[in-house]
């Protein structure tokens, strides 16, 4: 019989991966710290070594989530849920993977190419010295790396409010199932 709940180590990977995502969002749209944009370039580097760094661990936090998954399968969606649902939220976890993969890999190109100044995720490493800098591909790469951003958000604003949905109005105990603590 499948477990009507998410393991502690999926459980775990998924709220970490979360928290580093949104700790990652927040630095890449300028909220902390506010007008990044605007920031002398020391500060900016300091914010991109942040946000790189989080890239980093959770490309390879997504990496071990999927060689897990493989293992592990996720509980069932209950009968009640139609259709529909059942396979929105699916393809909506495969764009989160997918993602998860596709934005930390475009951000080390945007880092290896970057030409304002060295980026070295949680000051580890220096990115920008590993490959010759380029302002039109670093630009290209900004692009396709803000756009992946913004999908990126789409997709995680679309799966939090499925999970309030479920939680609040359909209370069919989805929500629940990737709580770190209490009973389904």
């Amino acid at each position: 019989m499948a477990s009507e709940k998410f393991s502690a180590t999926a459980k775990w990977l998924h709220w970490v991966t979360a928290l580093l995502v949104l700790v990652a969002i927040l630095f890449s749209f300028g909220v902390i710290p506010p007008g990044f944009e605007g920031m002398p370039l020391d500060e900016r580097l300091q914010t991109l070594m942040i946000h790189s760094g989080n890239g980093i661990v959770v490309l390879l936090l997504t990496f071990y989530r999927l060689r897990y998954r493989r293992t592990h399968t996720p509980p069932a969606y209950p009968d009640s849920m139609p259709a529909w649902q059942k396979t929105a939220s699916k393809w909506n976890v495969y764009g989160l993977y997918t993602l998860l993969i596709y934005q930390p890999i475009i951000g080390m190109s945007h880092a290896l190419t970057y030409v304002d100044g060295d980026i070295k995720p949680y000051g580890l490493i220096n990115l920008t010295g590993l490959a010759p800098s380029d302002a039109a591909l670093t630009q290209v790469f900004h692009v396709m790396h803000a756009i992946g951003g913004l999908a990126l958000s789409a997709l995680l604003i679309v799966h939090v409010a499925a999970a309030m949905k479920h939680w609040l109005i359909d209370r069919d105990k989805v929500f629940q199932r990737m709580l770190p603590y209490g009973r389904v």
